[in-house]
């Protein structure tokens, strides 16, 4: 049997201009010092001098104080972005049910508003952005669980899903993929249907236990769903676009190349991908911001009726149709060697309805190598700056150097790289409900040996990024 796969995560790079320092900590320093001097030595009045040391004060505090987990100056930043927000009466939509409804058009809050479902003759149903100019394609995985599996097994598959996301790298043709997986209320038709498929006897006792379960226990189950999506760059295909007869049609062929690819990858993975057509999308979109739609959904949802009727957003967390909800970003992965499965806690917690999210943005292979050669840069400048000013280097600086010079490393032999971000979606049906499960949610992702924080002042934005497997939101 051998031995389980592991591998150790790279500590996040910052782009630091002098030891450490971002530009604008920089610039906040050289205003307070210049502050601090000009009071001490202009010979002002004891008022100005004051004032002067005010801002001096000021300065220091935003450059290195920390506020709810952010540095202080993006703090500054989101806080007042978030009370004209307010001022303006932007923190709440509300759908307009009597303005005329666009066939397909995503009525959506945020940036997320010019979305639309393309209902065209493939199976594969499309979600088209054309701000960012990307096309959208849904699948949803199913398999046998990875920690059934034996190790052989198991080191296979990550094999397999390695090699996938390396081909992302390969050319600009994705622009981003998304791995979602997300635990939805379910409202127990399965197990009635088993029962009644079965002929069961409710008036036995065996049927009775039976019948009083179904009636306690299937309304409060819940099943885990886990989706994948792709977003094609129009821009990086125009060319293939071309040849299938342009426009969204010749879109649309190569965005079905493009996911019978991926179809190939699913297999070698040992999974079988189900690709969403659109009125699959639509009941996705709608259960995201709408749990309690997994009980009402009749029939074929109409894509203009699968957005929300109502969100009010507030500095922490957000109220959808039925649910209430908050955002976490992850914002260090685990520092110890990691193996596959450290997800574990976090993804099988029970009785929480959470989404977690992890989108990739493949990184073009030339701007990848310019950007490991500038860090090696900054890294370099680092070192001899603290040498020069006699500042200690720790271990952690140490292990920034061997990661920045093991990127660099990487990308000369040939191998892509990957911006990812984890986002976790929490929902309650109300907000102490939400307050508990938030609190489950933190201590299972210590668990996994995760650094979360909760988002500020970009609720609207990360829950579009966490729940809806459309590439959108935080960039």
């Amino acid at each position: 049997m051998s031995n389980a796969l592991s591998a150790r995560f790279p500590r996040p790079q910052r782009n630091s201009l002098l030891l450490g320092l971002r530009p604008i900590q920089v610039a906040l320093v050289i205003i307070g010092v210049v502050s601090s001097l000009t009071s001490l030595l202009a010979g002002w009045p004891a008022a100005m001098r004051m004032a002067g040391m005010t801002i001096t004060v000021v300065c220091a505090v935003t450059a290195f104080g920390r506020f709810e987990g952010l540095p202080a100056y993006r703090w500054v930043v989101l806080r007042t972005a978030h009370v004209l927000r307010g001022l303006r009466k932007n923190q709440s939509y509300r759908a307009n049910l009597l303005a005329p409804r666009r066939h397909g058009v995503l009525q959506l809050p945020g940036e997320a508003s010019p979305l639309r479902i393309l209902d065209t003759r493939s199976s594969i149903g499309a979600v088209h952005d054309p701000l960012r100019r990307r096309l959208i394609a849904v699948a949803k995985i199913e398999g046998p669980a990875h920690l059934l599996q034996n190790s052989d097994e198991q080191d296979r598959r990550v094999a397999a899903y390695g090699r996938m996301i390396a081909g992302l790298c390969q050319s600009s043709r994705i622009a981003r993929a998304q791995i979602l997986e997300r635990t939805i209320p379910d409202p127990g038709d399965g197990l009635g249907d088993w029962a009644r498929k079965r002929g069961l006897d409710v008036s036995s006792p065996a049927g009775a236990i039976y019948r009083d379960l179904l009636q306690h226990a299937a309304p409060a189950a819940a099943r885990h769903e886990t989706l994948f999506s792709f977003a094609l760059n129009l821009d990086a295909v125009s060319k293939d676009v071309r040849k299938y007869g342009g426009g969204l049609a010749g879109a649309m062929a190569v965005l079905d190349s493009e996911s019978r690819a991926f179809q190939t990858s699913f297999a070698a993975a040992g999974v079988a991908g189900a690709w969403l057509n659109a009125t699959d999308l639509a009941a996705s979109l709608r259960v995201a911001f709408d749990p309690a739609a997994t009980r009402t959904l009749l029939g074929d949802l109409d894509p203009v009726d699968a957005a929300p009727l109502a969100v009010d957003a507030t500095w922490d967390h957000l109220r959808t149709d039925s649910s209430f909800h908050r955002v976490y970003v992850v914002t260090e992965w685990p520092r110890l060697r990691a193996t596959p499965s450290f997800l574990s806690p976090l993804l099988l917690k029970p009785g929480i309805r959470r989404t977690f999210s992890l989108v990739l943005q493949p990184v073009p292979i030339g701007k990848a190598l310019r950007d490991a050669r500038r860090h090696q840069v900054e890294r370099v400048t680092d070192r001899a700056t603290r040498k020069r000013v006699g500042q200690m280097e720790t271990e952690e600086d140490r292990q920034l150097d061997a990661d920045v010079a093991q990127r660099e490393k990487d990308l000369a032999a040939g191998h892509g790289d990957v911006r990812w971000i984890g986002l976790i979606a929490v929902s309650a049906d109300t907000e102490d409900g939400l307050d508990e499960a938030c609190t489950e949610i933190e201590i299972a992702a210590s668990q996994a040996l995760l650094d979360v924080r909760r988002l500020v002042g970009q609720q609207v934005e990360g829950f579009l990024a966490a729940a809806l497997p459309f590439g959108v939101g935080l960039g």
